[in-house]
């Protein structure tokens, strides 16, 4: 199990994305690539319905960071923003089934004993417990913790503290290093494995340590970076994969510049963003190149399962959404000295960002960005080879089926052979089925969601949202057809409000069985303005 984070729809080869990813490509080649596969709309709960197999509020996982729906403490029951609750991890499901189980990168859900990849049956570990940190040895958050320890991340490997990173530690790297260790070492035994491995490329900072491929791409940005044609590139580029409708209407955020309106250090601002992005995504793809490489030596790649996702959208925030608190601006300001540089983008102190116009173009043609709940948040590039690889041997077999993480869940587990003994329901169904070509579907076809106070409802095409204005909604509900408009472009609230209604009661159904607090449509509005601030801002250098 591959997770990126912050990856945006159309950024791997498969979906017309301007970085080499030859390994990823080769992987699609040999199975399925997913044109409607979803995550939820930030990290952390979308890592606690992998994890758990629940919906994140029954976990805990229904705020994240401190962040929740306007007026939800994070003391109420399923928004505290750590694991909590009834659930068993899927690494104990599949440890009962006689697998050893790795976890590898970055963890989020908490760091009590309770909370832990050791607690939630992951045999070896070696762990990034915060949801954010510099990729180099200095470990450095993104902001000030307010215990200890208040400068770095928490590392950590099989239970113990990990103090010190090696001077050439990069994550990417040192990740895969360490799956690629535990495998071997598990080659001893005849148990077979269930590996996760969940990078922080691409997470801003964007951080990469290949100077000569960050000019590669800078190189190939600085005169093709308007956002408006590297979108619509993108588009074409989908289109000609039979992935999307050429003609497909979209629309920009709304806190978007005009291109024309930028500067000249403005334009080549956004094309090093760009250029450091796509060196992260080149790099990673080279990574995994090496696991893929290394089950093919060793016999086992036709034997495995391998899934590729990120757990949301392309990331549209600033750096500055992590100095909300005072005294966090200053900070960062000390221990990323470089911000402020265009050059020093990728190296030790620089903290940039893919910033909103570059993270939209990474959307494509789906409207929006990570922490909204429309599809650019939420839908996600996903690469699965099933073992045995794809039987049809022409390429990728598109699957245009609705899916979502919490179907992974139950997926690995029938995999197994595992029971599933979880204290709930699983969230999800088993994908396996449509995997082996039996069936074309999963499940109801029918999903329900919340983040700070935005609300989903799919029930097949229709979809049915609350956004607040200054996040692309329209401060009530709005209803979409995702058939005839996946960029939600077109409200259609007032010609059908009697689906609208419909969706909105199931809504009010699943919000009661999950725990989740429906905040009013007036409160979530209020508070609006101070986030978009946040979220939809771009941090210009001098």
């Amino acid at each position: 199990m591959i997770m990126l984070d912050d990856l945006g729809y159309t950024d791997l080869g498969p979906y017309g994305g301007d970085a080499a990813t030859p390994n990823i490509d080769a992987l699609a080649q040999d199975g399925l690539q997913f044109s409607n596969f979803h995550a939820y709309p930030v990290c952390a709960p979308t890592r606690a319905a992998l994890m758990t197999g629940q919906d994140p509020h029954r976990v805990g996982l229904g705020s994240m960071e401190g962040f929740t729906a306007p007026g939800v403490p994070t003391t109420t029951p399923g928004y505290r923003g750590t694991l909590d609750g009834d659930y068993t991890g899927i690494a104990e499901t599949l440890s009962d089934a006689d697998y050893a189980t790795y976890q590898v990168g970055k963890w989020h859900l908490g760091d009590a004993p309770e909370q832990t990849p050791r607690a939630l049956g992951f045999e070896q570990n070696f762990t990034m417990y915060d949801g954010a940190a510099s990729h180099y040895a200095d470990k450095l958050r993104h902001a000030p913790r307010e215990v200890a320890p208040v400068d770095t991340v928490l590392y950590e490997r099989n239970g113990q503290p990990v103090e010190e990173l090696p001077d050439d530690f990069y994550s990417t790297h040192a990740y895969t290093d360490e799956m690629l260790r535990m495998i071997e070492e598990g080659r001893e035994s005849d148990r077979p494995f269930f590996g996760y491995l969940a990078y922080t490329a691409v997470h801003d900072p964007l951080h990469v340590p290949d100077a000569v491929l960050i000019d590669q791409y800078f190189d190939l940005y600085l005169e093709n970076n308007d956002y408006n044609k590297l979108r619509a590139e993108r588009i074409d580029r989908l289109a000609d994969k039979g992935l999307i409708d050429p003609d497909i209407a979209t629309r920009w955020p709304v806190q978007t510049p005009d291109w024309d309106a930028l500067n000249p250090q403005q334009k080549r601002d956004l094309a090093y963003r760009m250029a450091v992005y796509a060196a992260m995504i080149d790099d990673v793809d080279r990574q995994i190149g090496r696991l893929t490489d290394h089950l093919e030596e060793t016999g086992e790649y036709d034997n495995t399962l391998i899934v590729v996702t990120s757990d949301n959208g392309a990331a549209s925030a600033s750096r500055v959404v992590y100095t909300a608190k005072p005294g966090s601006a200053e900070w960062q300001d000390e221990h990323y000295p470089l911000v402020g540089d265009v050059e020093s983008y990728g190296l030790p102190g620089s903290y940039p960002t893919l910033g909103l116009p570059n993270a939209q173009v990474s959307s494509g043609p789906y409207f929006h960005t990570k922490t909204t709940v429309f599809e650019g948040g939420t839908r996600v590039p996903t690469i699965v080879k099933t073992p045995g690889g794809n039987d049809e041997g022409e390429g990728p077999r598109v699957v245009d089926t609705f899916t979502h993480i919490v179907d992974l869940y139950p997926t690995f587990a029938e995999y197994a052979g595992a029971a599933i003994n979880n204290a709930d329901p699983l969230a999800g169904d088993s994908a396996k089925p449509l995997f082996d070509v039996v069936s074309d579907q999963i499940g109801t076809n029918e999903f329900g969601m919340e983040l700070f106070g935005h609300r989903v409802y799919r029930e097949g095409d229709w979809k049915l949202v609350y956004a607040p204005v200054l996040a692309g909604g329209s401060g009530t509900y709005a209803l979409y057809n995702l058939d005839s408009d996946p960029g939600e472009t077109r409200d259609l609230i007032d010609t059908h409000q009697d689906i609208a209604q419909r969706l909105a009661e199931k809504w009010e159904q699943f919000a009661a069985e999950n725990g989740v607090v429906p905040a009013p449509f007036d409160v979530v509005e209020a508070s609006a303005p101070r986030i978009a601030e946040l979220m939809y801002s771009i941090d210009w250098t001098e």
